[in-house]
């Protein structure tokens, strides 16, 4: 088990042997800086280019943080379900494996719902006839959606597995623990190792992208254990299906 510090208020722990990756803070540009850190690449597997990256999201505790957004769990949901193709037929990345989502309640029932309308729009000829398009053309805009969506509308449960996180442990996937030890505090248990990490920002700090190369940085891992964490690099490519 490892982590590495990708930007204030954002970290990565990897549990390899449970094949988890959590991405622990969502605000604005974490695809961007994951893919920065190298810990979203372009892959290939069996002639088929897809992404690499998390497959589990911590929210923070709060939806803002010094006048900043915190948890904007869409951008990377989407990558997960269709640049690593956990959502799309076919793909090496659709293991059967939905992403998780993980989190006090309130957050995660927001988060979900988000996560839904930012997926879809509106859902039904209903809803966008209701908007005001007229039905013909409302008809195609349906049909287009469901096109994209792969023949029909998957209810967020259908999409995303969910962890209700307190006090107590509660367990993620393989024997991965999680639970909260404090405002914005978790700690990740597993076989026999712990790993804590601290989501709040501090007062007048925020999380932002720097646009200068990272390539004369250190890699800006904290190890937890004795597996060291490195971005694994490459040059990153749009999967091969996304284009079709």
């Amino acid at each position: 088990m490892h982590t590495v510090m990708v930007a204030r208020g954002v970290n990565w722990v990897a549990i390899p042997e449970a094949g988890l990756s959590v991405l622990c803070g969502c605000p604005a540009d974490s695809v961007k800086l994951l893919m920065k850190k190298g810990l979203i690449v372009g892959t290939q597997k069996d002639g088929v280019a897809f992404e690499t990256g998390p497959n589990a999201i911590l929210l923070s505790d709060v939806p803002t943080q010094n006048e900043t957004f915190c948890n904007l769990a869409e951008f990377p949901i989407l990558q997960m379900l269709y640049r690593q193709g956990m959502m799309v037929p076919g793909p090496p990345g659709n293991t059967g494996q939905k992403p998780l989502l993980i989190g006090l309640e309130s957050q995660v029932r927001s988060q979900s719902q988000y996560i839904f309308r930012g997926n879809y729009g509106l859902s039904s000829l209903e809803e966008i006839v209701a908007a005001g398009v007229p039905p013909g053309t409302a008809q195609d805009y349906m049909r287009m959606k469901l096109w994209f969506a792969f023949g029909r509308i998957r209810q967020t449960d259908e999409m995303l597995d969910t962890r209700i996180v307190g006090p107590s442990s509660v367990e993620l996937r393989a024997g991965v623990m999680v639970r909260r030890t404090g405002f914005n505090v978790y700690e990740f248990a597993c076989a026999g190792q712990t790993v804590q990490v601290d989501l709040n920002l501090g007062r007048g700090n925020g999380t932002r992208l720097h646009t200068r190369s990272d390539s004369t940085r250190s890699a800006g891992s904290t190890s937890q254990s004795c597996t060291s964490a490195r971005g694994t690099g490459g040059t990153r490519r749009s999967p091969a299906w996304a284009a079709s």
